[in-house]
């Protein structure tokens, strides 16, 4: 869809900011953006038009994602300032309409007519290994390789005002020697200002080491990059197995200084994240984010995310994402892309060599990380199964110079950075969409990849990627089902894995729907089988965690609000646990389970015999029998509560660091949201509840600065806040620390490292025992 002149009859669809980062006046400023759309906003077969300051600009839209409908979800747009004054901020609108048709796209024999090219050389061990981004054009031009999801060129943007190829290669030394590394370079070409040139270029240049299935390596190297006289020299890297990394150039240094502020209200109200807070985060806060990361640094995410204790990452989104979506400032926006880029430095980035894509389960059914060492065992014995798990076996790290402890007991890699799938954050999915760049769309699936791919291969259903029985932890499950969920909606319809993403988080809640929703002998309380994981007064696993509920409670209201089937359904059935904690109380004369220890950190709900307890009163007299004869918040019952605590208690302050942005009740805060917007009897008298406790994030603590749990329903009142302020120039983008964090509640123990992985550990353990250096 392309369009320039705007119809008398157009119809405004959001209105973004177009900021210079300049204090000279620009010509011809090329921007490129990801815009997520509302459902229907863009009905299929419509034209989106653009006006800058009332006045027409040419746009090309690169469709990625629709909607059931055939509306438009989400594209990559281009739009062509034709002037933009040094300091200005310029409004961009998009709206549906008609426009004049323009000339052909931008083609790869055109950016070759001119003398451009992007070398990157390494310097391994004295040996320089090298790849050019114009040799690789070049064989993939005269070869006609280059289409859609082509595996050695993909064309991502096609038009008259951009194009963008992804070529791919391995580093060779003079001899022809690859290294164990694969470039890629997204080379995009901007039109030039006279008709039929081509104008900047941008390549994004990414230095994977993700080959599946093969030996692993852990290359040690200086990278050098060049594009024209744009130049990058990265510190010495050590590059474990299946980590990446990437560099910007312009080519010849031309890059236009601008910023695209998105309306990021826009963004939630189109359901694709939740509904935040109208927050605005302190001046001296964003002044301090970092806008950088080196390569293969973890930068603020946590090196060893498996660490007890709060974590910035942790929340429906991380804390530099919420920070983002609540108040788009371009410094906020730097934090995320480079907290994002620094999960490049992860082991969970697994290529199949064969496709170029991200490894498939449904190619590769048998594989498996938290299973390795017993389908190792199988992949040996001489049978049909034992070949089928044989050729979906990846190897395991091997003791050398830069790794040691690798063993055979289980899978590892040797890399410091530890992922965890109980405390992963949301990864791609938020940079993706409002960048619209290939790198973080091959992220967000790479990822998505990951996540079927670390599991009991049994568990999970062999190719089905079931989350349930194949993650243990309710966190693990809340946080899986986020991610494949975000990846399934937003990544482009014709993206080789999109269908198998979806038919993985449509398996999962039809599994969970068959278990617990539709099952009339299912536990009265709205609990996971396997939440019961801590051992209180004499018990066996007989206490859950209430704010762990919380997560898969609002993950599933969030793949709800994305419309996946049979999510409204689990949503709605594990929701009556936080309206009932909140509401019990109200049908009992105010002696039943009192919301002020709704967030406790664990409560129990089995009796001695490992029966469910019955109902909400009854949890409540079991774990607190002292304060059961005593009315909710009342002065008598805030006395005897404080005894309970070991600390004085306030009326309307709920259990667990009530004042933190981190702490229990915050976490309930995304629970009983989601359940607000079930529609559930009483679902709205808990949000209410809730929303009227005297204890809260506030002043010093408030959520401005930290807002990963500031979630609201979306039938709440709301008063948005001042928009966010332009800063112009952009601050100088050298690393700074990361933000103080407030201090993080004690959260209970992660579970032990895998040292087997028979069947039962399998799905208790959370994160890949890899091998840390000695």
């Amino acid at each position: 869809m392309l369009l320039g002149v705007v119809s008398a009859h157009a119809a405004t669809v959001v209105t973004e900011n177009v900021v210079s980062q300049s204090m000279q006046t620009q010509s011809h400023v090329p921007v490129t953006f990801g815009q997520v759309f509302k459902a229907g906003d863009v009905p299929g077969g419509a034209t989106l038009t653009a006006t800058l300051n009332g006045q027409s600009v040419a746009l090309q839209v690169d469709a990625k994602a629709t909607n059931p409908d055939g509306s438009l979800r989400h594209a990559v747009l281009t739009a062509m300032v034709p002037s933009l004054p040094g300091s200005a901020t310029m409004p961009l609108t998009l709206a549906t309409g008609t426009g004049r048709g323009q000339s052909g796209p931008i083609t790869l024999s055109q950016l070759l007519a001119t003398n451009y090219d992007a070398h990157v050389s390494l310097n391994i061990g004295g040996r320089a290994y090298t790849a050019s981004a114009r040799a690789l054009l070049q064989s993939a031009n005269s070869a006609k390789t280059c289409a859609s999801w082509g595996a050695q060129c993909n064309v991502w943007l096609s038009g008259p005002l951009v194009g963008e190829w992804v070529v791919n290669g391995a580093v060779t030394a003079a001899d022809g020697t690859p290294a164990n590394l694969t470039i890629y370079f997204a080379v995009r070409a901007y039109a030039g200002a006279t008709p039929g040139t081509v104008g900047d270029v941008r390549t994004d240049v990414i230095v994977e080491n993700s080959s599946a299935f093969s030996p692993q390596a852990q290359p040690q190297y200086t990278a050098t990059l060049t594009s024209g006289t744009a130049s990058y020299t990265s510190p010495a890297l050590t590059q474990y197995a299946y980590t990446r990394w990437h560099k910007l150039l312009w080519w010849n240094n031309a890059q236009s200084k601008v910023y695209l502020q998105q309306d990021t209200q826009y963004i939630q109200e189109s359901k694709a994240v939740s509904r935040y807070m109208p927050l605005k985060p302190d001046e001296s806060f964003l002044s301090g984010l970092r806008q950088s990361c080196a390569p293969l640094d973890n930068c603020d995410q946590t090196k060893t995310m498996g660490n007890t204790g709060a974590q910035a990452s942790i929340g429906p989104l991380p804390r530099w994402t919420s920070v983002y979506i609540v108040h788009p400032d371009v410094r906020a926006y730097n934090w995320m892309l480079a907290n994002t880029d620094a999960l490049g430095a992860y082991s969970t980035h697994y290529r199949d060599p064969k496709t170029g894509w991200p490894v498939s389960i449904q190619k590769h059914p048998y594989v498996t990380l938290t299973n390795w060492a017993s389908a190792s065992k199988v992949a040996a014995q001489n049978s049909t199964k034992g070949a089928a798990y044989k050729a979906d076996m990846l190897q395991n790290c091997y003791n050398n110079a830069v790794v040691s402890k690798c063993v055979t007991a289980w899978y590892g890699t040797g890399n410091p950075n530890v992922w965890d799938n109980a405390h992963q954050p949301s990864g791609a999915y938020v940079p993706y969409m409002v960048t619209g760049d290939y790198y973080y769309m091959s992220e967000l699936a790479l990822g998505a990849s990951f996540n079927e791919l670390w599991s009991n291969e049994a568990y999970r259903g062999f190719s089905k990627g079931l989350i349930d029985a194949s993650h243990a932890q309710v966190r693990g499950k809340a946080w899986v089902l986020r991610e494949m969920a975000d990846a399934a909606w937003l990544l482009p319809d014709s993206y080789p894995l999109q269908a198998e993403f979806t038919a993985d988080v449509e398996n999962s809640l039809a599994d969970w729907n068959a278990k617990y929703t539709n099952n009339p002998n299912v536990n009265p309380l709205g609990l996971m089988n396997d939440g019961p994981v801590y051992n209180v007064n004499g018990g066996n696993h007989n206490a859950m965690a209430p704010w762990q509920h919380n997560f898969l409670t609002w993950s599933a209201g969030h793949a709800a609000e994305l419309g996946f089937t049979g999510a409204a359904e689990f949503r709605n059935w594990l929701a009556k646990f936080e309206i009932g904690l909140m509401t019990d109380w109200q049908g009992y004369s105010g002696r039943g389970y009192c919301w002020l220890q709704a967030s406790a950190y664990s409560i129990q709900v089995k009796d001695s015999s490992g029966n469910w307890l019955p109902s909400y009163t009854t949890v409540y007299s079991t774990n607190w029998p002292t304060l059961t004869a005593l009315a909710c918040n009342s002065p008598a019952m805030l006395q005897e509560l404080a005894k309970v605590r070991k600390q004085p208690a306030q009326a309307g302050e709920m259990s667990g660091y009530a004042y933190s942005t981190t702490g229990y009740p915050a976490n309930f805060q995304i629970g009983v949201a989601a359940a607000a917007d079930s529609g559930l009897p009483k679902a709205q008298a808990a949000w209410n509840l809730f929303d009227s406790r005297s204890v809260r994030p506030s002043g010093s603590t408030a959520y401005n600065n930290y807002p990963n749990f500031a979630v609201v329903p979306r039938s709440a009142p709301y008063t948005p806040v001042d928009t966010a302020p332009i800063i112009s120039p952009v601050p100088p983008t050298t690393p700074n620390p990361a933000p103080t964090q407030p201090p993080p509640p004690s959260t209970p123990p992660s579970p032990p490292p895998v040292g087997t992985v028979s069947p039962a550990a399998s799905r208790t353990a959370n994160s890949i025992q890899f091998i840390t250096t000695g």
